[in-house]
């Protein structure tokens, strides 16, 4: 395990620097506080503080072993990451129970699921993605993302069995995409003269891969890796996203997070519909009451949200949004959340 200091140094650089330790549960940090409401931070800024965020060391350890209740197996699972913790939290869903926990984790960030109810899980620290069953506890596979700077985002194509990981960067730049043929082997890096830090990804229902985040002037990008192309392209938006949250196909759009919506500290997610390197706004969420939404898990009508600032999961209406119709507390600082079908 590095020393503290090592990564009290590296947090001044913004760099990743933590190392996976098996399967474990800190607990009792201090909840993230909310940024002053009526002061817009730059993108720079807000970048900044989310490296500072995935790389802070936990408090305490907890070596509990992961668990999950017996029934797990047959219900429909919500699997939030809770960097702060350095666990998944799972709960049935869309009930919300807390059903089960996997640990031996360290600062586990995005989570996704694949046709066959399995999740896997980016461990940031370790630069792995582990891979679990569903309602499981023990680890199936485990895939290296070694050579990367911050892993943050994943999801699995449903046609394929691609997985991609978005690799966020560090302060000074240097995101990157990984893909993993069938989910297996050694990944193929992308990177892309348009994207400077890359954050969340999402494969729609034709093996297209869309991606989000910042270039090189801390701007928004989107971008489309198309099925069997090699290269990224940008795509060109008719509206404006201030800055970059998840990304899921939602079954006819692509739904793409704003974490500072209408350059205010309030989340949306907008619905873009996507022709050729072209993209069009024809709808948004609004997430009242959240201020850092990540990325959200959208199951028919619901979305559920992560929020960082209010270390809570949220769910809404989709596409209404509005104000949340559930909330699940207790959280340190949630990522990702993805939901899991039983089999």
């Amino acid at each position: 395990m590095m020393a503290l200091s090592d990564r009290l140094r590296a947090l001044v650089f913004g760099v990743a620097v933590a190392v996976l330790a098996g399967c474990a549960v800190p607990s009792g940090q201090t909840a993230p506080q909310n940024p002053v409401a009526n002061s817009r931070p730059s993108a720079q800024s807000l970048l900044v503080s989310f490296l500072r965020r995935m790389n802070q060391a936990p408090t305490r350890l907890d070596h509990r072993a992961s668990w999950m209740a017996p029934d797990s197996k047959t219900q429909n699972l919500l699997y939030l990451s809770d960097g702060g913790a350095d666990k998944v939290l799972v709960y049935s869903y869309p009930a919300g129970k807390k059903v089960g926990a996997l640990t031996q984790l360290q600062d586990p960030a995005g989570v996704c699921s694949d046709t066959a109810g399995d999740i896997w899980v980016v461990n940031s620290a370790s630069f792995t993605i582990v891979e679990c069953s569903h309602g499981g506890t023990k680890s199936k596979a485990t895939l290296s993302d070694a050579g990367t700077q911050n892993p943050l985002g994943c999801s699995v194509d449903p046609a394929t069995g691609n997985l991609a990981v978005t690799n966020l960067g560090a302060a000074s730049g240097g995101g990157s995409l990984s893909i993993y043929t069938g989910a297996k082997g050694s990944a193929k890096k992308f990177q892309d003269s348009d994207l400077t830090y890359f954050y969340f990804c999402g494969y729609d229902d034709e093996a297209n891969l869309f991606v989000d985040g910042l270039n090189s002037s801390y701007g928004f990008v989107l971008a489309e890796l198309p099925s069997g192309s090699g290269k990224l392209q940008t795509i060109s938006l008719t509206g404006t996203v201030d800055f970059p949250g998840g990304v899921q196909w939602d079954g006819s759009d692509v739904a793409v997070g704003d974490q500072y919506y209408q350059g205010k500290h309030t989340s949306a997610i907008y619905q873009i519909s996507v022709s050729g390197s072209a993209g069009t706004v024809e709808g948004t969420t609004t997430l009242t009451g959240s201020c850092d939404a990540l990325q959200f898990a959208i199951q028919g009508s619901t979305v559920v949200a992560p929020d960082d600032c209010t270390s809570t999961a949220k769910y809404y209406l989709y596409p209404a949004g509005g104000s949340p119709t559930k909330t699940i507390s207790g959280l340190t600082y949630p990522v990702a959340a993805a939901v899991s079908a039983a089999q």
